[in-house]
């Protein structure tokens, strides 16, 4: 995914698919929400899409935009952020294993060369 970490991108495109969500189902429009934020509509868009992240101040400006409690957003995107990068931890735990046997994998041959 780039120079960005993976969890990091992960964690941006949940919130701002919450927001998204939220402001939708409020029936907020982009240019009303960024006009009450005090932000561009384009960077509502790449915000909503992921493209972009935010400061907890700004977390609690849009929440503040669109009138919805930011400790309950908070938690939805917790217990959704934890779900969906459980597999990305497993893989990245695997593959440190994996890099520790073969480390030692090549320690022993090293020192049965000698």
């Amino acid at each position: 995914m780039g120079s960005k970490d993976e969890l990091h991108t992960l964690f941006n495109k949940i919130v701002g698919s919450e927001i998204a969500r939220i402001r939708t189902e409020t029936n907020v429009g982009q240019e009303d929400f960024a006009r009450k934020a005090c932000v561009s509509r384009q960077w509502v868009s790449r915000f909503e899409t992921g493209k972009s992240g935010m400061n907890l101040y700004s977390f609690f400006r849009f929440t503040d935009a669109v009138g919805i409690n930011a400790i309950e957003l908070f938690n939805n995107i917790s217990k959704q952020f934890r779900r969906e990068a459980e597999p990305i931890l497993q893989a990245k735990e695997e593959a440190k294993y994996n890099r520790y046997v073969e480390q030692t994998k090549k320690k022993k041959s090293k020192g049965k060369a000698v």
